[in-house]
């Protein structure tokens, strides 16, 4: 039987909501910027986003997802739950070769031991983000060997809802918006940066739309 763990619940309820009223000011305004933004929910249809928690059981689910699929992702999410309680303490203790067992890597059970020891020994507070700049949760989080950048700019963005936090990295993003601006080549991170760049301060929305386009349109 699947562990009653509301943080888990919660991941797995909120994988695809409905934009919030500040997000979808914050699209209204990109789409001044750039108004082929406008295209994605006329072809791709009425825009849905991932919304999680901001909780350890939140950054595992993303931690999975670095250089996979969501689909295999979350499969891998749903077979530890399934396991264990998704919580710092437990994992900790639970041992390599149940994670194994599940779907984890041996670099992402490390980084997730890792994750757990910092907020069991009072080093990593993720109750204290809400209050923090988006560059200091991002600074905390990659002091974790094995979180980058990407996977802090998906914290601020599906748990704290920092709209200006963009996931360049992200090879749907960059897909989506070579297909988007009909670009011979995906562009890199640092371009798409670039061109992003007079979306501040909601590039956030435009990584939202960016993967609904994605999702949701022909891959050519």
């Amino acid at each position: 039987m699947t562990p009653s763990n509301p943080s888990v619940t919660d991941v797995l309820n909120s994988e695809l909501q409905p934009p919030s009223p500040a997000l979808r000011k914050a699209i209204a305004h990109i789409c001044t910027q750039d108004s082929d933004f406008l295209k994605i929910e006329a072809e791709a249809g009425p825009l849905h986003i991932r919304r999680w928690p901001p909780t350890f059981a939140s950054l595992v689910r993303i931690i999975l997802g670095q250089q996979l699929s969501s689909k295999a992702a979350m499969a891998i999410f749903l077979r530890t739950n399934q396991l264990i309680e998704l919580t710092p303490a437990n994992f900790a203790t639970c041992s390599d070769t149940t994670l194994k067992q599940a779907g984890f890597s041996q670099a992402k059970i490390a980084t997730c031991k890792r994750l757990a020891e910092a907020i069991l020994e009072n080093r990593l507070h993720l109750d204290s983000f809400s209050a923090l700049p988006d560059s200091a949760v991002a600074t905390q989080l990659t002091q974790i060997k094995g979180i980058g950048s990407w996977t802090a700019e998906i914290y601020l963005l599906f748990c704290l809802e920092r709209l200006n936090s963009f996931p360049s990295l992200d090879l749907a993003v960059q897909i989506a918006y070579q297909r988007l601006k009909h670009l011979d080549q995906k562009p890199t991170s640092k371009e798409l940066i670039v061109h992003c760049k007079p979306l501040e301060p909601f590039r956030g929305a435009a990584a939202h739309l960016l993967w609904h386009y994605y999702r949701n349109t022909p891959k050519t």
